[in-house]
């Protein structure tokens, strides 16, 4: 019985630290194939996948600008302490304070993060002109 009280535990505090926190799996923001970002929390009233989805249109919107540059991918602090990724000053994703907690940092500097990833994938993903 103990034995299955500890197997139990290590479990539910695995899915704690994945971010299964109400039974939502973690959602991924793909482009082109290519992974952008893992969502794992929900925010806004929108659950993981929700928010993931929310992101991919923005970014596959964002990406049919086929002037697109990795400088114009920009990260500022807005309310409350949390960041948002911006391209060409439309808001990308918003990252919060507890996606920093999980990956034990700040807002901004997972943002930066995140951005210098983007910076990276945009040239490989975005449309060019036929």
């Amino acid at each position: 019985m103990r034995r299955v009280v500890l197997i139990a535990l290590s479990v539910l505090f695995g899915a704690v630290c994945m971010g299964w926190v109400q039974g939502e799996p973690p959602a991924e923001v793909t482009v082109g194939g290519e992974l952008i970002l893992r969502i794992r929390f929900s925010a806004g009233g929108m659950t993981p996948q929700q928010r993931a989805d929310a992101i991919t249109m923005r970014l596959r919107t964002i990406l049919q600008d086929p002037d697109i540059q990795p400088a114009d991918v920009v990260v500022k602090p807005i309310a409350g302490g949390e960041a948002g990724i911006y391209v060409k000053d439309q808001l990308l994703i918003t990252v919060d304070r507890r996606h920093a907690e999980f990956h034990k940092t700040t807002p901004l500097k997972l943002g930066e993060i995140w951005a210098k990833h983007l910076r990276e994938v945009i040239p490989q993903v975005n449309v060019k002109p036929r």
